[in-house]
C-alpha cells in the first residue's frame, strides 16, 4: 500500500509542484476574486494556432494553452467574438478585450499592449506556385507582388526591412493563398505550419512552400496595457506550466499530414539543371586554369622585360641598382665583402661616328657576352647606361676583383670586333666596407673609373 501511494505520489509531484510555483500576491488574489472573468480576442480563421470555429468555439492551440492558464489562474477566460484579426486589434486597443491570446511583440502593439514571455515559436515560410524552384528569402521578391492578411507582424517588418516589395493584403491567409495560386501575387508569407494546413484547405495543387525568411514568429500572450496586475499574473502562469504540457499541445496540433508527392518531372529537370551547371564550372574552371597559366608565363615575360636590356640582353640599370642594394643587405647582415666594377669603353663615341651605330651596337653586344661567359655563374652583368657597364661579383676581395678586372681588359683589348675595330675598356673597382651604403659603393667605383680614363685608359684602378 505504502509503494502505491509513493507511485502515485510520483506521478503527479511534478504537476502540483508547477501550480504550487504559482505564488500570487496578496493583491493579485484580491485582483482575481473581483475579475470574475478574463475577456480575450483572437485571430478567428488562422489554424493550427487558433480560430473561431462553426459553433462559435474557440479551438486551436491558443485554446488548449489558454484551458490550462485559465485552471492555474483559478478564473475563467472568457472569449470575445470577432470576424477578422484587424477587428480583434481593434477591440484589444478600445480595451473591449483584456488579453490577445497568440501574437508577435512589436513597438506598433507595444503602444497598447504588454507581453509575456514567448510560449510557442515557428518558423516563417513562404509560399509560391509550383513552378518557382525556390526564393531565397525575402530579398528576392524586390519588385514582386506579396499578399499577406492586414496587420499581421510581418506588414510592419517588410515595411521596415524590404520597402520595395509590392504588398497586397487580404482578409485571411487563405485568400492570400488563392491570389498566389491565380497569379495575382508571387508569393505569400506566414507561418509554415498553418500555410501548409491552408494549403490543404483550399485544396490548390500549383501551390508550395518555395522558400524561408529570417523571421520567427515568436508568439506571445498580449496584455492590455492598463493592467500591470493581470500582465503579472498571466506571465506568472506561462513561466510555470510544466514543459510535458506543451509538448502534448505541440505535438496534438502540430501533427497534420501533409502528402508529398514526388515530381519526377521536376526532379529531371533539376537533374539536368544540376549537370548544365556542373559542365558549365569545368569548362570554366579550365577556362580559368588555362588562363591563369598564360598569365603567369606573360607576367614573367614582363618581369624579364622591365628587369632586361633590350640591346645586350644583360640585366638594365633598375635590376643592377637592385641587386647592389640586396648585395649590401647581405653584407650587412651575415658580414662578409663584395665588389662593384664599373668599366667603361673607351672612345666609343669615335666609333658611333666614324663607323655607325649599327656597328656601335655589335661592340657592345659582343663585349656583353665576351665578359658573360668569362665570369663566375654567381657574378652579375649589368648594362649600367650606354657605353657603362656594371660587375657585381659576391663574395670577392678587392684583389680578386683586381685580377678579374685585368683578365676582362686583356679579353676585351685582344678580342677582334667588326671592321677591324681596336677596342678597350677602362674600369673601376670599389670593395664594400662595413656600413658603406649603395650610393657610396657606386659613387667610389665611378672615382675609380674616373681616374682610369684619366691616366689614360685601358687600365684598372683600384679603392
Amino acid at each position: 500500500m505504502r509503494v502505491i501511494q509513493f507511485l502515485l505520489f510520483f506521478l503527479f509531484s511534478s504537476h502540483l509542484l508547477a501550480v504550487e510555483q504559482l505564488l500570487f500576491t496578496d493583491k493579485e488574489r484580491e485582483y482575481l476574486a473581483s475579475k470574475q472573468q478574463i475577456t480575450m480576442c483572437i485571430d478567428p480563421d488562422w489554424l493550427p494556432f487558433e480560430a473561431i470555429n462553426a459553433q462559435g468555439k474557440h479551438v486551436g492551440l491558443s485554446a488548449d494553452f489558454m484551458a490550462e492558464y485559465s485552471k492555474m489562474m483559478g478564473i475563467p477566460i472568457q472569449l470575445v467574438p470577432t470576424k477578422s484579426w484587424s477587428e480583434s486589434l481593434h477591440k484589444a486597443k478600445a480595451r473591449e478585450c483584456d488579453i490577445l491570446s497568440m501574437l508577435n511583440e512589436s513597438p506598433e502593439r507595444s503602444a497598447y499592449l504588454n507581453f509575456t514571455a514567448p510560449y510557442v515559436t515557428a518558423a516563417v515560410a513562404l509560399v509560391s506556385r509550383s513552378d518557382v524552384l525556390f526564393i531565397d528569402g525575402l530579398s528576392a521578391l524586390q519588385g514582386k507582388v506579396l499578399a499577406m492578411p492586414k496587420n499581421y507582424i510581418y506588414e510592419e517588418l517588410i515595411r521596415r526591412d524590404y520597402p520595395l516589395i509590392q504588398v497586397v493584403y487580404t482578409k485571411n491567409q487563405k485568400e492570400a493563398i488563392k491570389l498566389v495560386s491565380s497569379g495575382k501575387a508571387y508569393a505569400s508569407i506566414g507561418t509554415q505550419i498553418s500555410m501548409l494546413r491552408d494549403i490543404q484547405e483550399v485544396a490548390t495543387t500549383n501551390v508550395k512552400v518555395a522558400g524561408f525568411t529570417e523571421y520567427k514568429s515568436v508568439l506571445r500572450v498580449g496584455v492590455r496595457k492598463d493592467d500591470e496586475l493581470l500582465l503579472s499574473i498571466f506571465s506568472k502562469a506561462v513561466d510555470n506550466l510544466p514543459p510535458q504540457k506543451t509538448n502534448q499541445i505541440l505535438q496534438r496540433w502540430y501533427s497534420v499530414t501533409v502528402q508529398n508527392k514526388v515530381d519526377q518531372t521536376l526532379l529531371w529537370q533539376l537533374l539536368v539543371v544540376f549537370f548544365l551547371i556542373s559542365m558549365i564550372f569545368v569548362v570554366r574552371f579550365r577556362s580559368i586554369r588555362q588562363f591563369n597559366k598564360i598569365l603567369k608565363e606573360k607576367n614573367k615575360q614582363l618581369e624579364r622585360i622591365s628587369q632586361t636590356d633590350h640591346l645586350t640582353g644583360l640585366f638594365n640599370r633598375l635590376k643592377t641598382d637592385a641587386v647592389i642594394k640586396a648585395e649590401v643587405a647581405r653584407a650587412e647582415r651575415y658580414g662578409g665583402s663584395f665588389c662593384v666594377m664599373l668599366f667603361d669603353i673607351d672612345h666609343f663615341k669615335a666609333v658611333n661616328d666614324n663607323c655607325g651605330h649599327q656597328i656601335g651596337d655589335k661592340v657592345l653586344i659582343e663585349i656583353s657576352n665576351l665578359v658573360r661567359t668569362n665570369i663566375r655563374e654567381s657574378d652579375i652583368l649589368g648594362r649600367w647606361g650606354g657605353e657603362e657597364f656594371m660587375l657585381v661579383t659576391p663574395e670577392m676581395d678587392i684583389s680578386g676583383a683586381e685580377k678579374l678586372a685585368n683578365k676582362l681588359r686583356l679579353l676585351v683589348q685582344d678580342h677582334i670586333f667588326p671592321n677591324q675595330i681596336d677596342i678597350t675598356v677602362s674600369f673601376g673597382v670599389a670593395e664594400y666596407k662595413m656600413g658603406d651604403s649603395p650610393d657610396a659603393l657606386l659613387n667610389t667605383a665611378d672615382k675609380m673609373l674616373y681616374k682610369s680614363k684619366e691616366a689614360g685608359r685601358n687600365r684598372v684602378t683600384i679603392s
